[in-house]
């Protein structure tokens, strides 16, 4: 396959955004472009992918002869921020034949470190709360927005650590083998975000110069 599309998601005003992430591969010199009004941090992804994927036990984008080209779309939203780390590494993998999987009704959110880490970002809470309502049955995000995300119902929250964790839970043709080990296939599965229960306290308020008169 020299084509892949996944589904990521950024924060527009108040509200979440889907965005659809297309890749395209081809023979050719090594290029490496991004299109669909990014900005300077999405343009700057493809260097996080890059090192993401090279360290999480495949052969970089940048070692092959080919040309990369990323979609974003809807082509008239601008695109801001890491958010779509995740998904383009994701829908790298699949365009190339490393990774098989169906990627209808997913989202992927998270900023990729260069060792293939996934690194919180805002908004978790409408984004989810966007997927939900365009019908989405899965969202793979950060761990430490794991929390915010579950506080909406009806959708499966998928918490990960790295990239590597969300290929080993999705892909359907074999495991990701752990980089620079005699261990063999880590065989994870992520588990569900259990739903987030809302703790309502006792507000003890104090004197307040408003009071005065």
């Amino acid at each position: 396959m020299s084509f892949a599309k996944v589904y990521s998601a950024q924060v527009n005003l108040l509200k979440g955004a889907i965005v659809t992430i297309e890749v395209d591969l081809s023979k050719g010199l090594h290029t490496f472009s991004v299109v669909g009004l990014p900005d300077k941090a999405v343009d700057e992804s493809k260097d996080r992918v890059s090192g993401a994927i090279k360290n999480s036990g495949f052969k970089s984008p940048k070692a092959k002869n080919q040309k990369i080209t990323v979609s974003l779309s809807p082509a008239d939203l601008k695109k801001e921020g890491p958010f779509f780390d995740l998904a383009i590494a994701i829908a790298y993998l699949k365009a190339a034949g490393e990774i098989k999987f169906n990627s209808e009704k997913k989202i992927f959110l998270g900023e990729l470190g260069l060792d293939g880490t996934l690194r919180s970002i805002r908004g978790a809470l409408p984004l989810t709360q966007e997927a939900k309502r365009r019908g989405y049955e899965e969202i793979y995000l950060p761990k430490e927005n794991a929390i915010e995300a579950a506080l909406i119902e009806g959708i499966k929250v998928f918490g990960a650590g790295s990239l590597r964790e969300v290929l080993e839970h999705i892909n359907e043709t074999r495991t990701v083998l752990k980089k620079n080990s005699k261990d063999g296939p880590l065989n994870l599965k992520i588990p569900v975000q259990p739903k987030t229960k809302i703790i309502y306290k006792k507000e003890i308020k104090g004197g307040d110069f408003a009071d005065i008169r």
